[in-house]
Formats: C-alpha cells, sequence, structure tokens
C-alpha cells in the first residue's frame, strides 16, 4: 500500500475542495424526514453528507455545517494522518539496554527497559525480550531495573469527561502494556471469611499478577471502586507508587470486571520483572529512569507494520491504541507535544490546510480516539478529511460496526457514546455507484444532562441512553438502505 505525501494530499484535496465548492449542495427528499420522524428524532438532531468521492460534488446532506460528537469517527482522519506522517511500514519498538558489566551470569550495572509507544504490546513482546536477553547469559542484575516512558508524554486516563473505572477510559504512555487494563477477581469463600482479591495482567497466552495494583477493601453503597490514586498520578493518600483502589462489594455485582491501567509504565515494568522471575532472571523492584547514551542495546522487540495497526483501529476501535498512535505521528511533526488536545491539533492541521475551501469552524477535536463528548467536526469537515485521507486507506475500514455487519458494499468507521451516533466512510449503490458518507446524530440536551450527574465511579451508562441508542442505530440503517437504494 502507498500512502501519498503530505505535498500530494494538499494538490489531491485542494483539487476536490474546489470541486466540492464548485457544486451547490443538493436538497434531501423528503424520505429523510419520515426516517428521522419514524425513530423519534427531530430534525435538528441530525445531520450527514452523501458525496461522490471522486468529483467531491454533494448529492444529499442534512445540516452539514453543524457541529456534532464524533466519537470513534474520529479515529478516521487520526489513522489516516499517521500513515501519511509515519508511513504503512512503520513499526513501534521496545527495546532492553545494559549498563556496566556482564560475567557469570551477573550484570553489574543496569538494566533498562524502554518503551516506544506500541499499541500492540504485549506479555509475549515482554517474553521474546526476555529471551533475548537469557541468551546473553543473564540471570541477575546488581545494579537498578529502570523503565524508561520519555519518548511519548504519559498521562494517567484519556479523558476527564469519563468514569474512572472504565476499562476503555486508560493511561498512556511510551510503555502500554496489554492495552493498559487490568481484570479484577473478587471472591468471597464462605460466610465469615474474608473476601479474596486479585489483580491481573491479561495477554492472549495467560496471565500475571499485577504487582502495581493495590486494592484496599471497604464497604459502602452505590459504587464497587474508587480510585485513591488522583488521575493526575500523584498519590492521593500519601503513599508513593502503585495505584491503589478502594473496593466495596456490591450485591449481585460480576466476580471479574475489567479497570483502566492509570500508571502504564509501572504496570508494565512490573508484568517485566515477574516475567523474569519465569525465565530465570532476578530483577530488583522497577523505578523511573532513562538510557544513558553509554548503554549497550541488549534485546529489541518490533510491533507489526503501521498498515496492520492503523486496520486493526478502524476495526476493533481500542481507544489507546488510536492515542498511542495520533501521539506518535504528532511528536514526529512537533516534539514539543505534551497533551491529547494538543496532539490533535498538530495532526489534524495538515488536513485542514489542504482543504483551504472547506469551512472548518467549530472543529474541536480533544484526542484521536473521540472518547470525549466535547470533541465536535461538521458533516462538511468530515468529508473533506475523507477525501484527504485517499483510498489506500479507505479500504482499510471494516464493514461492520461495533462487531454487527453493515449491508454489502458499506465500509466504514463508526462511532458511539451515550446520546451520540456516527458513522463515515464509503457505500455502493444499487446501481454501482461508490460514494462517500458522513451520518451523526446527537442529542445535546440528554448528553449535557448526564455529564451533570455523572457518578465517576460508575462506568455503565443508563438504560434510557441505551435506548436512545437502538434508536439512532436504526436511523442510521434506514438512511443507509434509503442511499443505497436510491442512488
Amino acid at each position: 500500500m502507498r500512502i501519498p505525501t503530505f505535498s500530494i494530499l494538499l494538490l489531491l484535496a485542494c483539487v476536490t475542495a474546489v470541486s466540492a465548492c464548485a457544486s451547490p449542495y443538493s436538497a434531501t427528499g423528503p424520505d429523510d424526514w419520515a426516517a428521522i420522524a419514524r425513530n423519534g428524532f427531530s430534525a435538528d438532531d441530525v445531520g450527514y453528507v452523501l458525496f461522490d468521492p471522486d468529483s467531491g460534488a454533494v448529492l444529499a446532506e442534512r445540516q452539514p455545517a453543524k457541529p456534532f460528537a464524533p466519537a470513534s469517527v474520529a479515529k478516521l482522519p487520526a489513522m489516516a494522518a499517521a500513515l501519511a506522517v509515519l508511513g504503512p511500514d512503520h513499526r513501534f519498538e521496545t527495546t532492553l539496554h545494559i549498563t556496566g558489566r556482564l560475567g557469570d551470569g551477573v550484570l553489574d550495572g543496569d538494566l533498562i527497559l524502554k518503551g516506544g509507544g506500541d499499541p500492540s504490546l504485549s506479555s509475549e513482546g515482554l517474553t521474546e525480550l526476555l529471551r533475548d536477553l537469557g541468551a546473553l547469559g543473564v540471570t541477575r542484575v546488581t545494579g537498578r531495573f529502570l523503565y524508561d516512558t520519555s519518548a511519548l508524554p504519559e498521562m494517567a486516563e484519556i479523558d476527564a469527561g469519563q468514569p474512572w473505572t472504565a476499562g476503555y477510559n486508560t493511561g498512556v504512555g511510551a510503555l502500554s502494556l496489554n492495552f493498559n487494563r487490568f481484570r479484577f477477581d473478587w471472591a468471597r469463600p464462605a460466610a465469615g471469611q474474608p473476601v479474596r482479591v486479585s489483580a491481573w495482567s491479561v495477554s492472549d497466552t495467560g496471565r500475571v499478577p499485577l504487582d502495581s495494583v493495590t486494592v484496599q477493601l471497604g464497604a459502602g453503597a452505590g459504587a464497587a471502586f474508587t480510585p485513591l490514586i488522583a488521575m493526575d498520578g500523584e498519590p492521593a493518600n500519601g503513599e508513593p507508587g502503585g495505584e491503589r483502589w478502594r473496593f466495596a462489594p456490591q450485591p449481585g455485582m460480576a466476580a471479574s470486571l475489567w479497570l483502566p491501567v492509570t500508571r502504564p509504565g509501572l504496570a508494565a515494568a512490573h508484568v517485566f520483572r515477574r516475567l523474569a522471575v519465569e525465565a530465570g532472571i532476578a530483577l530488583p523492584a522497577p523505578a523511573p529512569g532513562a538510557v544513558p547514551p553509554t548503554a549497550t542495546l541488549a534485546a529489541l522487540h518490533r510491533s507489526e507494520p503501521l498498515e496492520v495497526l492503523a486496520r486493526q483501529v478502524l476495526r476493533y476501535s481500542n481507544n489507546l491504541s488510536a492515542e498511542l498512535i495520533g501521539l506518535a505521528a504528532a511528536r514526529r511533526l512537533d516534539p514539543a507535544v505534551q497533551t491529547l488536545p494538543e496532539s490533535a491539533a498538530v495532526l489534524t492541521a495538515p488536513a485542514m490546510l489542504a482543504a483551504p475551501r472547506t469551512d472548518w469552524t467549530g472543529l474541536r477535536l480533544l484526542n484521536h480516539s473521540g472518547l470525549s463528548a466535547a470533541s465536535r467536526i461538521t458533516p462538511a469537515q468530515t468529508m473533506a478529511l475523507i477525501q484527504g485521507a485517499g483510498p489506500a486507506v479507505l479500504a482499510l475500514l471494516p464493514g461492520e460496526d461495533e462487531g454487527k455487519v453493515l449491508p454489502p458494499g458499506v465500509r466504514a468507521k463508526s462511532g458511539t457514546l451515550a446520546y451520540a451516533k456516527a458513522l463515515a466512510g464509503t457505500l455502493k449503490t444499487a446501481g454501482g455507484r461508490t460514494l462517500g458518507f458522513a451520518f451523526f446524530v446527537t442529542d445535546e440536551a440528554q448528553r449535557a444532562a448526564m455529564d451533570r450527574t455523572m457518578d465517576r465511579r460508575i462506568a455503565e451508562i443508563p438504560p434510557e441512553a441505551r435506548a436512545w441508542l437502538a434508536r439512532a442505530r436504526k436511523l442510521q440503517a434506514d438512511l443507509l438502505e434509503l442511499w443505497i437504494a436510491g442512488l
């Protein structure tokens, strides 16, 4: 797959933008009114653009200039920009470095694990590094075991407007492992016996105790988990290191659930140390540090190519993966980037410059994953970003929405938040035409009301929000059917 350079993208997007502006928006027919009303929405809730991706001609539209919440549709322009900046063959590297002298199996010096922002790094990748370290003859380290996260800024969560306990709102950092979530298990063996709890870092081939997590038992109604480490990473209880949670068992709750890792570098280092014991290598407790210039590279693990990772992001919509890939690309353009809003702005800027005839008023992307109720994008802006992405990137789009198959010929990125639904990509009409589309439906008032009363300890969305999303999915399906059949 060939991804055009920014200079080529600039030329192509300018050409298509001129064509789009030369073609007046056509009026929508009555059928979409019927579909909107039938599914219980007002016309003001809905926005879309249906267009010819080659000429830029708009075939149907509703509120194309109104900003909507993009949800995970934001991942599409993020992956397109990352592929253009880093290249489809880019691989993320995780490395081991040593200092000092090695003799008789003893490293008289330091061992440093350095993260390179690999969004797919798993326990198996760490095992590969340990296998190479063992091949050098290392069985013990007398110095320090350091973990280096300097390649990317580390953050305790993606979005501060999401629940603390949401497994999709994880910490972000250069050394991220097993998608930065852990499995919490609990059991009450018998009446009068203490509750047993455990935390595990889980990969495809097994699980490892997560020593960076401590769970404090408590009692209380309404919420099972409360973090005892503030979300900025600073200890909230006066104790340094690790993550601490207060757990109060609730009636009827599951015996196992997923929680986010908020200190990813430390968690990955602890898992590495556990795996090292299994490999016959004794390490001291991990500590943060940096690879010194005099260190020697001891082992290297590389991810799959970015093209493969981007396809997975567009299909499975993993938020952490989108953020890490977006951050890496933005930092390539501007190494000073430190926050997700800064990163999203840097990565979006080239696409905005490439489509100067597009009205970018109201565009507000706060991260690369779309995990923010405050992000906004218009259907017309999404159209410009789809055109700028180009056929090679659009070919990576899945033919499914949240694991459910889309109609034949539809390839798109979906997005879902409470009171926000979106879908953008391409479709094939009954007449054989390939068209681009961007569809959004949002209830601003109900989302704002939900946010005002949010308990960050509770990850489940309200039943009324789930019912709203069911209607939004039906509207989406009805509009796709109209577009496919009618053109």
